[in-house]
């Protein structure tokens, strides 16, 4: 990666539009998903509430794009995204503005910070290819029905190597 896409990555990972949608869905969350007996506490298992709430609520990954921004969806996206980043160390990142030129691809995304790069060498079929794991939580929310019902979001998690046990 040269060092225009280090600069790049860094702004993507620390940028006012980033700590506003953080902000706005860990708000939405709240809301959303009220606390119970520390239900949501950002562990592997929580993922399966979130999972369990997404199949009851939602039919198609269609029905969640609809709401991709706004309600639960946009609170279980950042819910997902966090349990990845405290649980298997990716960071968040998203653009500093918005991409007119394909809007369905402007979200936000967890990623392994490129300090950990060493960690996740690409692989043999595509050697300039960055290694590390890429999860956007909006998209593994579609996933959900795209993939079928032995899909789950704690399965998100193996991407990472050294991933806390996901079986359990």
């Amino acid at each position: 990666m040269d060092e225009q896409q280090q600069d790049q990555e860094r702004e993507w990972a620390n940028n006012p539009r980033l700590d506003a949608w953080i902000s706005e869905q860990r708000a939405a969350f709240n809301a959303h998903f009220p606390l119970e007996a520390d239900d949501w506490d950002f562990s592997i298992e929580s993922l399966d509430r979130l999972e369990a709430f997404i199949r009851r609520r939602f039919s198609s990954c269609e029905e969640i794009k609809a709401e991709r921004d706004s309600g639960p969806v946009g609170a279980a996206t950042w819910y997902l995204g966090e349990v990845h980043v405290r649980t298997a160390g990716a960071q968040w990142q998203y653009g500093t503005e918005p991409d007119l030129a394909a809007p369905e691809y402007d979200q936000p995304y967890v990623t392994i910070p490129y300090e950990r790069i060493d960690e996740y060498p690409p692989a043999d079929d595509d050697p300039a290819q960055d290694g590390r794991p890429l999860t956007v939580p909006g998209d593994e929310l579609c996933a959900l029905f795209l993939r079928g019902p032995d899909h789950h979001l704690r399965d998100t998690l193996t991407r990472y190597h050294g991933a806390p046990d996901t079986d359990g």
